[in-house]
This record gives C-alpha cells, structure tokens and sequence, in this order.
C-alpha cells in the first residue's frame, strides 16, 4: 500500500496466546468467545503483526514481535516459539528485505510482545537485532520500562529494556513527525508512553495503533483490557482516535488481530464499529 510515497506493508512474525480473560478485561466471555474461540486453558491465539514502510531512502520497522530468547516455562505459557533467531528477522527475509538494512525501528512501547524482538540472543547475553538502526520510543515509556511498577514488571523485561543503552536511541517527548510523513502520538491508557504510528499526513493514512486496539473487537471504546493501567483514560483516547480515523478514512492496523492486517471504521447512532478490512500489502 502506497501513502505519502512510503510503501506500507504488515508482516506476521508469528503468533502466541494470552489469556481471554484477562485481553478483554469485565467484558462477560459470552460476548468475547464469539469473536475469539478460547482453549482448554483460557488462552485466545494472537497475532504478532509488524508494520514495515519504505520509502525516502528509509526502511522503518514499526514494532518487533516477541523475539526468541523464551525459556521453555515462558513458551508453555505464551504457546510461543524460541527459533534460532527473533520471528521479525525471518519476516523480514520472507518480504524480501535484509534485517540489516532496516534504518528506524520504531518502538510503540517496549512491553515484551511488542519490543521483545529488539534484542536477540548472543553468545554472552542478549544483544541489539538491529544495531545499525535509530530506535524511537517515547522518553515517558522508557523511564516506566526502567523503573516498573509492580503491576507492569513483568511485562517489561530487562533483556529487552537493557541493551537499548547502547543503541542509536531518540527519546521522543510528545507528538512528533519522526520522519518525512511519519507521525508519533503519545498515549497512557494502557501504559505511560505508549506511541501510535500514523503513516501519512491526510486522508487514508495507515495508523498503527498497536495495544489501544489489539484487534479489531476492541473497537468499541468501552472494550478495553485487563492489563490497560487506565481504562477510563484510553476510553477517551480511543474516541478521539477513532472520530479522527472516521473522519479521515485512516487504515487501523490490528498487532494482535489473527484474522485481518487492518480495519477501516465507522459511527453509527454513536457507537463506532469495524466497518470495512484492510490488507495492508
């Protein structure tokens, strides 16, 4: 998909599970179970989707999937693989594009499903995936991911947190245009710093909007997550995304969504709804 002379596609770096529970917060389960068959241990099967855009001489990595430093404890929980590897890197070979020609990865924030493939396993220790590459993320959710609160720890991990040290790192306060036609929003509902990604200046950009909408049944600003910090906080921060994208005709791209890359959504008698999927190709 071609905005704003950037080239936009989603990758799949694999897949893993969480609890159903605990993804759709006091949503009763005989609403969510329609729209995500659960297994034998509670847990729903989600995607682990990347955004790459190319274009004015940068290739730029937008979240990084879970990684491959898992013990097998971890990947009995989760169901996720541990390759030889981070999922993102064979993601991007299978796109055609060589991990190290990645310029800018762009971190939306740095819980373990989102930021885990930044780091990698190395001989002594984990090390940077991409260690040629500027890496962005919101100076707010870089000081959280330092110093925890007990709640977040443990999705917040020092091996993915504490290589960045030696990375090309800009510390973004705020909103901010990071590239040509690259746009960061801050936002705290679901943990301080978080960062969308919007692709485009105008009409029909192509919106990251990584864990304020982890699929496409959290939609409805009321369908929030156990693991939001603030729900009534990313309540209002979703309604003022999504009149926007409504608006504007933005393209939503869905991290965790197993069945689509991304919606295009609508109001209606003052509720929103996916209206309409996108692939993001």
């Amino acid at each position: 998909m071609m905005v704003d002379g950037w080239n936009v596609r989603a990758l799949s770096t694999g897949r893993f599970r969480l609890d159903g529970g605990a993804m759709f917060g006091n949503v009763p389960k005989v609403l969510w179970s329609r729209k995500h068959a659960a297994d034998d241990k509670n847990r729903i099967e989600l995607e682990l989707r990347v955004l790459l855009a190319e274009g004015h001489g940068r290739r730029v990595l937008v979240d990084t999937g879970t990684g491959n430093q898992w013990d097998a404890k971890e990947q009995a929980i989760f169901d996720v693989a541990a390759g030889d590897e981070p999922g993102v890197c064979s993601a991007l070979r299978a796109a055609g594009v060589d991990p190290a020609d990645i310029t800018d990865v762009v971190i939306t924030h740095l819980h373990f499903d989102h930021a885990g493939g930044v780091t990698r396993r190395g001989s002594d220790g984990p090390v940077l995936t991409f260690p040629k590459a500027r890496h962005h993320v919101q100076r707010t959710n870089m000081e959280t991911a330092s110093a925890p609160n007990e709640r977040e720890k443990a999705s917040y991990l020092v091996r993915t947190v504490g290589p960045l040290s030696g990375a090309d790192l800009h510390l973004v306060d705020g909103g901010e245009e990071i590239l040509p036609g690259v746009f960061v929003e801050p936002s705290d509902g679901h943990t301080t710093g978080l960062q969308t990604v919007r692709v485009g200046a105008g009409d029909g950009a192509v919106v990251f909007v990584a864990d304020m909408f982890p699929t496409a049944a959290h939609v409805p600003p009321a369908w929030t997550m156990g693991y939001d910090l603030c729900p009534r906080t990313l309540m209002k921060e979703k309604r003022a995304i999504l009149e926007r994208a409504v608006r504007s005709g933005w393209a939503l791209v869905l991290e965790h969504d197993p069945f689509r890359d991304a919606v295009r959504v609508m109001e209606k008698d003052g509720r929103f709804e996916a209206a309409e999927d996108v692939a993001i190709q």
